[in-house]
């Protein structure tokens, strides 16, 4: 075929030592020239690529993409453009590989040919998708949701960044019992918990038990066969038949020099992984480690929280309802032992009474909103904050000046998260700041809400940790679990100024 174009050996010269795969594509498609790059990078030898279709060597679906590309190329650029792009082929043996290519049109002999030269990119691309997943991972523990929703979405990165068949991550519990908190791409389903419970109660045990005992990385070659071949395993055996998967990474998770879980990997038949792979597993297993102690660290901080609020809570009944409700009795007594003696006396105590009731009456309704807000879901964040502003001029004597957007178009936890930041923040400035006036602004964008509360208050050396202030690191906490932040700038003898950005985009809304 090539000795059909006298001009080409002359013109593919410069190609024969290039490190670039060059093919050369007639008008129906077939390869006219290989150079020894495209054969080494392909796996082909010359004679099978010389008049051979150009497009077999790829996928379907990559063969319709790159159909679709070129129409796309030739539909809007000028002729003689180049073209560049991505895809894949396949080798021989059926491994599939990713290329960049660029091609271009080349006359010659009056004949219209295309010139395509492309390189492996595959290593370069699955080094950038492990360095995405690692970004990816990284936000995810930053910004945890549930345990379960973090490791099962921790178990999906690994899975599209290795391109192994499935991940799941198991954790210890306090009877040292593992239990699979996130995975991606095994069964579940209650069939498939209970086929493997059965398995346990035969003795089977889950293949990262001894990694999590050892401290160390363990491989499973061919660890479908052998579980296959273990009558303890035989109820999972009909899941096992159809698995994809024939050997098992076992990755510690690591916290503080203990085992806490582990990182499992399952890879398919033929495939294993090299040292780079189990550095970037082991980098991931350490992540799954943070987010579970997060997880650990967020409950505890809430626990602290709850009770601080039960705490003042208690206060505030004590300061307010309980004295009310211990004036009324001491009125009651007083008109009580008048009303027998000299009714008309009875009046002033008994007026005294009805005051102090109807204090004590507000003091609890509003104690009772700060619980549950349920003006926030039935008509809005703006009356709810005005009803909880009012409440505080009231009780406080707190000069408070407000600038509100309309009421925003968000979820409901949203609007609930900035409702117990800016009722927070007044706590705070109530209980703590002296303040006489204080200056609370709404601003709502397409994308974001944003709360600014500011005082005239005594202020303080504030820090990033926020030491002795369980509050702000409760009001932080609650930004950073929607995905926003919580900013704090305050000083001596300078007032409070706390911003709250809490976004759309957080998968709320």
């Amino acid at each position: 075929m090539i000795q059909s174009y006298s001009s080409l050996a002359t013109l593919s010269a410069p190609f024969e030592a290039s490190l670039e795969a060059v093919i050369v594509i007639d008008e129906v498609d077939r390869i006219v020239y290989a150079n020894p790059a495209a054969c080494r990078i392909t796996g082909y030898r010359l004679d099978e690529l010389l008049g051979a279709d150009a497009y077999a060597t790829m996928p379907q679906q990559a063969r319709e993409a790159m159909h679709e590309a070129i129409r796309r190329h030739e539909a809007t650029q000028a002729p003689g453009t180049i073209m560049r792009g991505s895809s894949v082929l396949t080798r021989p043996s059926g491994e599939e590989f990713e290329i960049e290519y660029t091609a271009a049109l080349l006359m010659l002999n009056g004949r219209c040919l295309v010139s395509v030269m492309f390189h492996d990119v595959t290593e370069m691309q699955r080094m950038a998708r492990k360095i995405e997943a690692l970004s990816e991972i990284a936000s995810m523990v930053a910004f945890a949701e549930s345990l379960e929703t973090t490791l099962g979405k921790l178990a999906q990165s690994v899975v599209r960044a290795t391109g192994t068949v499935a991940c799941g991550v198991c954790l210890v519990d306090e009877k040292g019992e593992f239990r699979v908190w996130g995975s991606y791409g095994l069964p579940n389903d209650p069939q498939a918990e209970a086929q493997w419970k059965e398995a346990v109660q035969r003795g089977a045990r889950m293949p990262n038990v001894d990694s999590v005992r050892e401290r160390r990385t363990l491989i499973h070659a061919d660890a479908r066969t052998k579980l296959l071949n273990d009558p303890a395993y035989e109820p999972i055996h009909p899941i096992l038949r159809d698995a994809a998967w024939d050997t098992v990474v076992s990755v510690p998770m690591m916290y503080r020099k203990n085992a806490i879980g582990a990182l499992n990997v399952f890879y398919p038949r033929g495939k294993s992984p090299g040292q780079m792979e189990i550095a970037f597993l082991t980098a991931i297993a350490g992540q799954a480690a943070i987010a579970v102690e997060n997880s650990r660290l967020f409950v505890e901080a809430k626990e602290k929280a709850i009770l601080e609020e039960r705490q003042r809570l208690a206060r505030e009944l004590h300061d307010s309802v309980s004295q009310a409700l211990y004036g009324i009795a001491l009125g009651a007594r007083t008109a009580r032992a008048l009303v027998d003696r000299d009714p008309a006396q009875a009046v002033e105590p008994l007026d005294y009474v009805l005051s102090l009731a109807d204090a004590g009456l507000a003091e609890m309704r509003a104690l009772i909103f700060e619980l549950r807000p349920e003006t926030l879901e039935t008509e809005g964040l703006l009356p709810a904050l005005t009803k909880q502003i009012d409440s505080v001029r009231a009780r406080h004597g707190l000069e408070i000046q407000t600038e509100w957007c309309d009421e925003p178009d968000f979820s409901f936890e949203i609007k609930e998260t900035v409702y117990r930041i800016a009722q927070e923040s007044l706590n705070n400035i109530v209980k703590h700041a002296k303040a006489r006036r204080v200056d609370l602004r709404l601003s709502c964008g397409d994308d974001e809400i944003a709360l600014e509360v500011s005082d005239d208050g005594v202020g303080f050396a504030s820090e990033e940790t926020f030491p002795g202030h369980l509050g702000l690191r409760s009001m932080r906490e609650r930004a950073m679990r929607l995905g926003g932040t919580l900013l704090v700038e305050s000083a001596p003898s300078q007032g409070t100024h706390i911003r709250a950005y809490i976004p759309r985009s957080n998968g709320t809304s």
